[in-house]
């Protein structure tokens, strides 16, 4: 076990001291307060990374995608649109 007195600063900020980081090993933390009001601090996997499976393969830049699918949404809306009488 280790264990540690941290200082809150005037901005709300702590600062993890390097062992517990080398710990931890993550720079990725989530803070949990119990009933108790005490403080859980538990690391985090990488999250870099996570939604490649998602990706779609593709040559176009990003700004192309971004064209293509603004075009797409405007065409479809202006599809479902009624005019009114």
């Amino acid at each position: 076990m280790y264990i540690s007195t941290l200082n809150i600063s005037s901005k709300g900020q702590i600062v993890l001291p390097k062992k517990i980081r080398d710990i931890l090993k993550t720079n990725v933390v989530a803070l949990e307060i119990n009933d108790n009001n005490q403080v859980m601090i538990s690391p985090l996997h990488d999250l870099s990374g996570s939604l490649s499976a998602y990706k779609k393969n593709t040559n176009l830049s990003f700004e192309e995608i971004r064209q293509q699918s603004w075009s797409e949404s405007t065409t479809h809306a202006n599809k479902s649109t009624r005019p009114i009488k």
